[in-house]
Formats: C-alpha cells, sequence, structure tokens
C-alpha cells in the first residue's frame, strides 16, 4: 500500500462534517486502505468562488491505500454531493 494525503474541501453550510468526514473514512476502509490521520482545517473563504460558494470547510486526510484501488475511490468520493473538490497526492514511502 502507498501513502496519500488528500485535501477535501466539504459544504461550509453542511450540518455534520463530522459524519461527511467518517462517509469519506468509510469509503477508504470499503477498498481496503488505513485512514492515519485526519487534520481538520475547517472554515475558510476560498481564494476563488466554486459554483457560487465563498466558503467552504477544509479537512485533509492521510491514509494508505493500495495503487489500483484509488481510481475507484476518486469515483466514490466524486458520488459525494457534500464534496465541493478534492485533491490526492502521493506522498514518498518512508
Amino acid at each position: 500500500m502507498r501513502p496519500y494525503e488528500m485535501m477535501v474541501l466539504l459544504e461550509a453550510d453542511l450540518e455534520d462534517h463530522s459524519a461527511e468526514l467518517d462517509g469519506i473514512k468509510e469509503v477508504i476502509a470499503k477498498l481496503g486502505g488505513d485512514v492515519d490521520k485526519v487534520d481538520i482545517w475547517g472554515k475558510r473563504r476560498l481564494a476563488y468562488p466554486i459554483d457560487k460558494r465563498t466558503e467552504g470547510y477544509y479537512a485533509l486526510v492521510y491514509f494508505k491505500l493500495d495503487p489500483s484501488k484509488q481510481k475507484e475511490m476518486t469515483r466514490l468520493l466524486g458520488l459525494r454531493t457534500a464534496i465541493v473538490r478534492n485533491l490526492v497526492i502521493r506522498l514518498d514511502q518512508e
């Protein structure tokens, strides 16, 4: 498994951000990955409007996943309506 870092931007007006983050963890776990750490940055102003939104709720998720499952994870996360944007970066092997 490879280590990854994912920046997730959730809708700012979402009632329960922790439930959505738990859903993201479940997607990773369902694909056989391990979530190492979740860094919550909180609600912040966006640099530019995205779909008429000016604020978002940021979280940084560190996890390990088999590289062949990364594409499926991106597809499953794309189905979640509360996620405005996400970016996955492969980290160096430790």
